[in-house]
């Protein structure tokens, strides 16, 4: 696997029921364009996202 870090794609569906995936990209808008391309109902209403999270932790950044 490449330098390509872990997002969570948040959305709604129609029943406003949130659902999650996760993607590994470059960056949140390559996720974005990642979970257009894999889940129709994204593709349809690409407004329906309402968070994109990266999970993989900074390098050089320590937790508390």
């Amino acid at each position: 696997m490449n330098d390509h870090k872990r997002y969570t794609v948040r959305y709604r569906d129609a029943s406003s029921q949130r659902i999650e995936s996760c993607y590994y990209a470059d960056d949140a808008f390559e996720a974005r364009v990642l979970a257009m391309e894999e889940v129709p109902y994204i593709r349809d209403h690409p407004h329906a996202i309402d968070l994109i999270r990266c999970e993989t932790p900074q390098s050089g950044v320590m937790a508390a």
